[in-house]
């Protein structure tokens, strides 16, 4: 039996969906941090693998290009801009919509991609 293992930060569960099955917790650290890390194995031989994983590198690829929104009065200096500039404010209300906007067809178009890949492994699994 050929295994491959990965060790995961944080949740697993996304791997768990691959063909990954849990084995053990460990415990590691990053400098003054300190974290838990999930071992996961695979079996290397199981059927379809490489589609497996070429559908994983893809999926995960794709997470990874999921932006966050982040509102205008986050940060001091926008909401100075806010009390002092009321004209480019306008503005840059207009441009934080479509900003908005933009990154949720994104996000949805990435969120569909990922549902696709994850129909398409299910079966092979």
């Amino acid at each position: 039996m050929n295994i491959e293992t990965k060790s995961v930060r944080g949740n697993y569960d996304e791997y768990l969906k691959f063909g990954w099955e849990h084995t053990q917790d460990s415990p590691a650290r990053s400098g003054r941090s300190h974290y838990t890390a999930h071992i996961l194995a695979r079996d290397k031989d199981m059927e379809n693998h490489r589609l497996i994983e070429a559908l994983e590198k893809k999926y995960f690829l794709l997470k990874s290009q999921i932006r966050t929104y982040s509102p205008i009065t986050d940060s001091p200096e926008n909401f100075l801009l806010i009390l002092l500039l009321i004209f480019p404010f306008v503005f840059y209300c207009v441009y934080k919509g479509q900003q908005k906007r933009k990154i949720k067809e994104n996000n949805d178009h990435i969120q569909f991609e990922m549902l696709k890949i994850l129909e398409e492994v299910k079966p092979l699994l």
